[in-house]
């Protein structure tokens, strides 16, 4: 199988690479050919092909995708994940997570789209949610994962690829994780003894994440699976809120933390996950 990875440099594209089988020929996109070339040599990806790649810039787009032939399956990761950062620049969010799509899916010719969204589309709704819920997205990041699906479904509308599923991912944790998401944070401050932990906003918000290698092994069965046009929610569907989170984590590393309360949280997730919503 012939995959083309777009943000194979960050947290999940870098653990997507050490998961996928070692007979494909995959194509990687990244921003840093220096530093991907370095994790591809320290892995042993040899399967791997770096292309540099800012998804800003169409003419660079289109001459990337122009070295590739058609591709069975691209894996769309790429995404500016900056919430905080986003709600007060939303141009920098138009930037980023809609210009980058629209470049990548009009020069784009190939198998079915992967698409990585976010549970944050169903910002603004509380209790149980499901891909049949009527979505009104409250922040930019969120308002731009929703407009990207969106255009996901118009490029295979048009025929531009084969198709799509578009994953709303809840989250993640484990090698390669950015260290400013909040179990990363959690996990060392445990393992320092850190006496006391801060979080955003009343700790009330929930968080469901699953580990990375779960969700490898999540995108790896879309790519072998013949199901296409479809939306799902991409979570472990056990979700608590922070204050929780927070305790449990600590009691499986055996400490206690005096918890902290700090501001608000830009992304206050009062919704959950479920089959039946």
């Amino acid at each position: 199988m012939k995959v083309l990875v777009v943000g194979a440099s960050g947290f999940i594209g870098r653990n997507l690479l050490l998961g996928v089988p070692r007979s494909w020929e995959v194509y990687g996109t990244c921003r840093n050919p220096v530093d991907f070339s370095r994790f591809l040599s320290a892995f042993g990806l040899d399967h791997v092909r770096p292309l540099q790649l800012d998804l800003r810039d169409e003419a660079t787009v289109e001459k990337a995708l122009a070295s590739i032939s058609r591709p069975d399956a691209c894996v769309f990761l790429a995404s500016d994940t900056a919430v905080r950062a986003l709600v007060s620049d939303p141009p920098l969010d138009v930037t980023n997570n809609i210009l980058t799509v629209a470049n990548f899916l009009k020069s784009y010719r190939g198998g079915k789209i992967l698409f990585m969204s976010s549970g944050a589309v169903y910002m603004g709704l509380d209790g149980p949610v499901s891909p049949t819920a009527r979505l009104r997205p409250t922040i930019p990041y969120a308002i731009s994962k929703h407009a990207s699906e969106l255009y996901v479904q118009f490029a295979a509308e048009r025929g531009w690829a084969e198709g799509y599923v578009i994953l709303r991912f809840f989250g993640a944790y484990g090698p390669f994780e950015p260290p400013r998401k909040i179990t990363t944070k959690l996990v060392q401050s445990a393992l320092a003894r850190a006496r006391e932990f801060t979080i955003f906003g009343d700790g009330r918000n929930l968080i469901d994440v699953m580990h990375i290698d779960d969700a490898v092994a999540g995108l790896v069965a879309v790519l072998q699976s013949d199901r296409i046009n479809l939306t799902v929610d991409f979570c472990a569907g056990n979700a608590f809120d922070l204050n929780e989170f927070t305790e449990r984590v600590a009691t499986i590393f055996g400490h206690q933390f005096t918890l902290n309360h700090e501001g608000e949280s830009p992304e206050y997730i009062r919704f959950h996950a479920s089959p039946s919503a």
